[in-house]
């Protein structure tokens, strides 16, 4: 029986993989197609232009080679998206201080125009956790990134990096003051997504999500409508027994 379950098990999981890739492969085939489609009515445009004898081609030939170029480097970030989630190295787990890491995040970003961003440490003892350093840079890269991405332009913008005590070790809090996340984004923030939109969380949520599990920590938000969003990072407290 044990080993009848035990089969059943990893046929559902291959069966959960499978068809997240085919969900995966079926957003990556759409939102390829989105920028193909202005990208051939932009050589068109410029096809009847130059037969046409237009004369104002080399106005306009600017304009129309700052689109395709646009779509280029939108297709570019889709195939580099898909790429970093299909080749997630294995981590290289060591003892590695938190604090440190979110400081080389916060540096990496606080010279964007138009948002502050502070960061805290409101710990008396040093942060360290069992991790692999690179990921979990990425990880609060990724999620100062998406912060940065929900705030609208017309708003000032204020993003709080905090570290604290937590119930399994600590806690890091992303906390923004952007467009806060819809109920029905909120409900597949940590589901596969390929995305073109400046706003969308794309496949790096996905990512820390892995990662952070990876490590027996946990990852979750808290979101309200136009007033921002804050996401929340725990991990356990590095244990050299």
């Amino acid at each position: 029986m044990i080993m009848e379950l035990t089969k059943s098990a990893e046929l559902l999981a291959k069966s959960e993989r499978e068809s997240a890739w085919r969900e995966m492969a079926k957003q990556v085939a759409h939102e390829i197609k989105n920028p193909l489609t202005p990208m051939k009515l932009s050589v068109q445009h410029l096809q009847r232009m130059w037969n046409d004898k237009d004369p104002e081609i080399e106005q306009k030939l600017q304009r129309i080679t700052n689109t395709l170029i646009e779509q280029i480097d939108t297709l570019s970030s889709i195939a580099s998206a898909f790429s970093s989630f299909a080749k997630m190295p294995k981590p290289t787990s060591e003892k590695v201080d938190l604090d440190a890491v979110l400081q080389n995040t916060i540096s990496l970003f606080k010279e964007i125009d138009g948002t502050t961003i502070n960061y805290t440490n409101h710990l008396s003892e040093k942060a360290f956790v069992f991790a692999d350093k690179e990921q979990l840079l990425r990880v609060f890269n990724n999620l100062v990134k998406n912060a940065l991405q929900c705030i609208p332009e017309s708003r000032r913008g204020q993003i709080t990096v905090s570290l604290n005590a937590g119930d399994i070790g600590y806690t890091v809090t992303v906390n923004d003051n952007g467009s806060g996340i819809s109920k029905e984004v909120a409900e597949k923030i940590f589901t596969p997504n390929f995305t073109t939109k400046s706003t969308g969380m794309g496949l790096g949520l996905v990512m820390a999500k892995n990662i952070v599990e990876n490590f027996d920590g946990k990852i979750w938000f808290t979101t309200e409508e136009e007033k921002g969003s804050a996401f929340y990072v725990e991990l356990p407290k590095y244990n050299s027994v």
